[in-house]
């Protein structure tokens, strides 16, 4: 018998600041403290642990620091040291709204083999966002990814899979094979091949109205952050289809970026990926950051804005993917 109802497993590596911020938010939730366990687990950062040691909880918190391995690994190793009958994964750079994780457990022991994942709300820190940031917000905070706002469980597609918010039984977890690291760099997609694997195995992915996260996004602090996240992003992607070559089809953001398939590909994708190709070339790039520049400062348009950031964000997943290709 499992001696806690829920297990919190977070992944930390040189951001103290996040578990700073996440602990105090945990001890919030409706949930009682007696029911759940805290364990975040320190992927060989370099800070002083102390800060976070001197915190008093009213749930049981262990804190775990082990060499640099990655998320995924840590995550299993937080899994192994834990004791919950449903685990629940949070990134660090997330925090609760007070009812997630009942909320979460509840849905994860009423349904049958359910991997469930919260409605994540983009957030930003810093004052005096940029022009990028604020659109950016909008933009994430808006359409199907949004999640619904109500108390109810929602059928979702599995590439929506995302650690950063995500509960599963604990028997499910480890019949399903545990977390596993696809690609070997970041970011893994070590939650897209969780889905996928869930989804395979006859599994429904769930979106639980009433948890929310509110992910404090660093990379949107600028398109410049961005692009490079979104550059790493299609290097491992290559590898992520190396392993499941299927997953081609239901990865939206990479599906006019990849090579083109002759005999394979529809007549509208094959021309979609050659203008890509035209608007992902350097020269391409290079005049449309500049005229994002202009724009900002002197005609902050939306619209144009807004399809500019599209244009060059999707130019570095299609160099990332390039390099990947080139790496492989």
């Amino acid at each position: 018998m499992s001696q806690f109802r829920v297990s919190v497993i977070i992944p930390n590596y040189n951001r103290k600041e996040n578990i700073l911020r996440l602990l105090p938010n945990l001890m919030e939730q409706t949930l009682p403290s007696n029911q759940f366990e805290v364990i975040v687990v320190d992927d060989g950062s370099s800070y002083d642990p102390a800060e976070i040691l001197e915190i008093e909880t009213p749930f049981k918190f262990q804190f775990l620091r082990k060499q640099n391995e990655g998320a995924t690994i840590a995550r299993n190793h937080g899994v192994d040291h834990s004791s919950g009958a449903v685990l629940v994964f949070i990134d660090d750079d997330v925090t609760l709204t007070p009812p997630t994780l009942a909320a979460m457990a509840t849905a994860c022991e009423t349904e049958e083999k359910a991997v469930v994942m919260g409605t994540i709300v983009t957030r930003f820190a810093e004052a005096n966002p940029s022009h990028f940031t604020q659109l950016t917000l909008e933009n994430a905070n808006s359409g199907p990814h949004a999640g619904h706002n109500d108390d109810k469980l929602h059928d979702i597609h599995f590439s929506w899979c995302n650690t950063e918010l995500l509960a599963v039984c604990r028997e499910d977890f480890f019949a399903l094979g545990k977390l596993q690291d696809p690609t070997g760099g970041w970011p893994n997609w070590d939650d897209v091949d969780f889905g996928y694997r869930s989804y395979k195995a006859g599994y429904r992915l769930l979106q639980c109205g009433g948890a929310t996260g509110f992910h404090w996004d660093y990379s949107i602090a600028s398109l410049e952050k961005a692009c490079v996240r979104w550059q790493k992003a299609g290097i491992s992607a290559v590898k992520l289809y190396q392993v499941h070559p299927e997953l081609r089809e239901h990865i939206v953001m990479f599906r006019d970026k990849t090579p083109i398939m002759w005999g394979q590909d529809s007549p509208s994708l094959i021309a979609k990926k050659m203008i890509y190709r035209v608007v992902a070339s350097p020269p391409a790039v290079w005049g449309m950051e500049t005229a994002v520049k202009l724009l900002e400062n002197i005609y902050p348009s939306k619209k144009l804005l807004g399809l500019l950031y599209r244009w060059i964000q999707g130019s570095y997943m299609l160099r990332g993917y390039r390099q990947g290709l080139q790496l492989a």
